[in-house]
Parts: structure tokens; C-alpha cells; sequence
């Protein structure tokens, strides 16, 4: 084969190959990291803050997310909740958006709508954490026991709208 030959074929590949690459992508789907919010005090009013157990989990979670880019942070607007958020939050320098548990799936809705592409974490209770992962996925996850503090759900979404979920224990 001549080298005359032989060049055209290469510049035809490197011409086909800057075309296809010319393509518009598939915009990326959202990632959502569901947690339920960490231990609480006991007896301790109708929005407990976290027990020392669980401001051990919530300063763990930077760890666990350390290499995870994150691009949003939502949180209850209940006190363990948000303090459960503020270590990852600040680790990322992100701000704690509130959401309003009692609308998961207005809420479901507007995640899926506005943070194509990103990655999400939100922090929940041992109902409205399960309830929203179905609400994204339609899948059908019973409510957490009020002693599981344990349970981290990851759900991907594909770019024709289906789910992947995740259900990952992190014991400490």
C-alpha cells in the first residue's frame, strides 16, 4: 500500500472522527444520593437535634463522598436534617437548599427537571427518604424503622427517563 494512500486513509478517519465528535451529546441524567437524616436525641421536642452518635455520621459522610462531585445539597427544613447536611455541605462548599417534605413529588418533579446532568444529595426522615426514592423511580420502598439511621439509596437515572436504585448499608 502506497504512503499516498495510506495518509488519505488516516486523514478520512481523523475527518469522520472530529464529525462524530461534532455530534450533539445526550445531555447527561441526574444522580440523586438519598440519606435519611443521622441518630437524634432522644425526647428532646418535636425537632430533636442530632446525638453525638450522629454528628458522628453526618462528619462521616464527608468522608464517604470525599471523591464524589456533587453539585447540590437539599435538606428538611427540621434541625437534624439540616445538621446532618452541614459537614458534606461545607466539605463542598455548598449552600442547604430546603425542600418541603409533605410535596415529594412536586419536589420529585423539580429535581428531575432542574438538575440534569448533576449529582444530588438530600437528606430526609425515615419516611419521606424511602417515599421520595419511589416518587424518582417508581419503584416501592417501605418506610425505614425509626431505629435505621443506616440505609443510603443511590438512583440514577438513564437518559430515557428509567432508574437504577441502589439501597447501600454504611454501618458505623
Amino acid at each position: 500500500m502506497s504512503s499516498k494512500y495510506f495518509m488519505k486513509i488516516i486523514l478520512i478517519t481523523g475527518f469522520l472522527f472530529l464529525c462524530g465528535s461534532c455530534q450533539p451529546t445526550q445531555e447527561k441524567p441526574p444522580s440523586f444520593i438519598l440519606i435519611r437524616h443521622a441518630e437524634k436525641m432522644i425526647a428532646s421536642g418535636n425537632d430533636p437535634q442530632l446525638s453525638s452518635k450522629g454528628w458522628q455520621r453526618a462528619n462521616a459522610l464527608v468522608t464517604i463522598f470525599e471523591a464524589v462531585g456533587i453539585d447540590a445539597i437539599y435538606a428538611s427544613p427540621y434541625l437534624r436534617a439540616i445538621d446532618t447536611a452541614k459537614p458534606l455541605a461545607a466539605a463542598k462548599q455548598l449552600e442547604i437548599l430546603n425542600y418541603a417534605p409533605d410535596q415529594l413529588d412536586t419536589f420529585a418533579q423539580k429535581l428531575l427537571a432542574t438538575h440534569k446532568g448533576e449529582t444530588v444529595v438530600i437528606v430526609g426522615h425515615s419516611n419521606t427518604t424511602p417515599r421520595l426514592v419511589n416518587a424518582l423511580s417508581g419503584t416501592d420502598y417501605p418506610d425505614l424503622d425509626e431505629s435505621e439511621y443506616d440505609w443510603i439509596y443511590f438512583v440514577e437515572m438513564s437518559p430515557e427517563g428509567t432508574s437504577n436504585v441502589k439501597k447501600i448499608q454504611i454501618q458505623m
